[in-house]
């Protein structure tokens, strides 16, 4: 690694070093980008308002790294902006402690100043698409206001706190298009001087006949890990992933939650085995998307959605949903980009994940058992009911029948009733 004085400047702003610090070779770096690019709805952020909010990539690569480090015997934190991502990776945690004891502390960097670990993971939150969290506004540029500037300190904060070594979890594309003077614009420039490693999180989770390669003896070490906890299925057409998906359902023993955008001639394969498991006493609840989307041919949905009610008791229509998530039995968890009511010959990628406080946790945030019982229209007593939210992130059940008395006076006030909610979901 190059040791100028200007980049030894630019790497103290990120790591203080502490008073114990074993050594680093080249291959063994201080500093370890986990890049989420390419895990498609596993990096997807599900937004609890608009700066913060939760992914799956995130609490996936935490647990793992913490485990990797506990069995060499040096303690992590978890650091992350927001306390819902700190929520669901304690419980992502709660399913590998050993007699009950917590591997790592987890919290935000507020929590966290003042104190030092041998090894800090630091989650941001932040992906490759969309508009940019809070650490990826974080910036002391002219012009930035106090809120961006409050994330300076706080990427500060979390990114201090190593003593050995430090993990940064986030896309890289932001990282490497973070405008210099920012939070992230400065890990671009450790980046482009190679003071970073950056490892690919696809290279990680991988198909288990993929070997990982050019990962350095931590990413490497990092990839056996999570072989442990999760299987994966690439997807070339519809026979590895639906192999082990019914398996599931033939085993599932108490509950299927399914969520799948859209529906399609996919459905009548799995009806037999849906019917099965409703029959064995299996409670299975299936989310799909609403009949005014227009990217699902009408008819082919019609008829596969009747097909599909004729077997399973709970189907909730729900306005623009695109959530790919099957929880089975409350413990196994599959995520991903495949739609496994509809998918035909696409390229897709599945993972599976096992554990209990992770599944619930998830069901919890999409707030499963508060949308899985859509009432009746309180005008017309029909059936075709949707969720829908508002821009404001306010749900609500809302009736599309065109017979409706009440659907005449505009489609914005037809019947609706608000869903109170235990916690908020955006």
């Amino acid at each position: 690694m190059p040791h100028s004085a200007a980049a030894e400047r630019r790497k103290s702003a990120l790591v203080r070093r502490g008073g114990a610090v074993r050594g680093h070779d080249d291959d063994d770096p201080e500093i370890v980008l986990i890049d989420t690019d390419g895990l498609h709805e596993l990096a997807e952020v599900r937004r609890v308002s608009r700066s913060a909010g939760w992914w799956a990539a995130g609490l996936l690569l935490a647990r793992a790294l913490v485990e990797l480090h506990h069995e060499n015997g040096e303690t992590t934190g978890v650091v992350t902006p927001y306390s819902v991502q700190a929520e669901a990776t304690l419980e992502a945690l709660r399913d590998v402690e050993p007699n009950g004891r917590p591997l790592a502390e987890v919290g935000t960097a507020h929590r966290f100043q003042g104190r030092e670990f041998p090894i800090v993971v630091f989650d941001t939150v932040e992906p490759a698409y969309g508009p940019s969290l809070w650490m990826g506004q974080a910036s002391q540029l002219p012009g930035s206001g106090p809120w961006k500037q409050n994330g300076v300190r706080l990427f500060n904060v979390a990114t201090t706190r190593a003593q050995h070594r430090l993990y940064v979890i986030a896309s890289r594309e932001r990282v490497r298009t973070a405008r210099s003077g920012t939070a992230l614009g400065h890990l671009s420039t450790l980046l482009n001087e190679r003071l970073v490693r950056s490892v690919p999180a696809t290279r990680l989770i991988t198909p288990p006949e993929w070997q990982p390669a050019n990962l350095g003896p931590e990413g490497t070490r990092l990839a056996e890990v999570l072989a442990r906890h999760v299987t994966v299925t690439d997807i070339h057409d519809e026979h590895s992933f639906y192999e082990q998906f019914a398996d599931l359902i033939s085993q599932a023993q108490h509950s299927i939650w399914l969520w799948s955008a859209w529906v399609a001639s996919r459905v009548r394969r799995l009806l037999p085995l849906l019917e099965a498991a409703v029959r064995r006493g299996v409670r299975v609840t299936v989310f799909v998307r609403d009949p005014s989307d227009t990217l699902q041919q009408k008819q082919h949905f019609t008829e596969a959605l009747a097909a599909l009610r004729t077997v399973v008791p709970h189907v909730v229509e729900v306005n623009v949903t695109h959530e790919k998530v099957i929880v089975i039995d409350d413990r196994t968890v599959m995520m991903g980009s495949l739609n496994a009511l509809s998918q035909h010959r696409s390229r897709e990628v599945m993972i599976t994940m096992r554990g209990h406080h992770w599944a619930r946790k998830l069901l919890s945030h999409l707030h499963a058992e508060e949308f899985s019982q859509p009432p009746r229209c309180g005008a017309c007593t029909g059936e075709q009911v949707d969720l829908r939210r508002t821009n404001s992130g306010t749900w609500y059940w809302h009736c599309y029948n065109g017979a409706c008395l009440e659907h005449g006076k505009g489609k914005h006030r037809a019947w609706t009733r608000e869903v109170i909610l235990e916690s908020p979901r955006n």
